[in-house]
């Protein structure tokens, strides 16, 4: 990111349907996208891989000008993870221990700032063992990542749909449900 934030940035706000279906986790169904149950509890195991007060924080940073800063550091995450866990595995297949070492410090500050603790946990730990020198069991540790990742990604594209719905709602007041009268 040697480059500053600004080159990711979509001047033009973020479409999550795209993203989500881009990402494999849900379905398009007459141009709106469709995000399995899973994704759409907050309580559910995926939504609790996240710190939500770090990106509730990252929330409060917006500026006027930047109303969507928190959605677009989520989508910054998830692009350069992906690159970051290709990283990850070509290092454990491969034995090239700098490059699991430099993938997982990478990884590490990436999970921590947007809050997903048990990422960067696991990554922090992957750093210390290739700091000194060699992984014996890369391909189980690289694993471990993965699956995690995949928690939080899951959270994050809930709540990137959750906010782009919410948002969508505000534009356009009948897209919202109307609540019914109880009699």
């Amino acid at each position: 990111m040697r480059a500053g934030l600004a080159q990711f940035l979509n001047p033009n706000g973020i479409r999550c349907g795209g993203l989500i279906c881009r990402f494999g986790l849900a379905t398009r169904v007459r141009g709106q996208a469709v995000i399995p149950d899973a994704l759409n509890t907050a309580n559910s195991t995926a939504a609790q891989a996240l710190d939500e007060s770090v990106l509730n924080a990252l929330g409060q940073l917006q500026g006027k000008e930047r109303p969507d800063f928190a959605n677009q550091v989520i989508i910054i995450f998830l692009e350069t993870a992906l690159a970051l866990l290709a990283d990850l595995k070509n290092g454990a297949a491969s034995g090239q221990i700098e490059m699991l070492h430099q993938a997982s410090h990478a990884l590490k500050g990436c999970s921590a700032t947007i809050g997903a603790a048990s990422l960067s946990a696991l990554c922090g730990v992957l750093e210390t063992v290739a700091r000194a020198g060699a992984v014996p069991d890369a391909p189980a540790r690289v694993d471990a990542i993965v699956e995690e990742y995949r928690r939080v990604e899951a959270a994050l594209i809930s709540r990137l749909a959750q906010r782009s719905e919410a948002s969508r709602a505000q534009r356009e007041p009948g897209a919202a449900p109307q609540p019914t009268e109880q009699t």
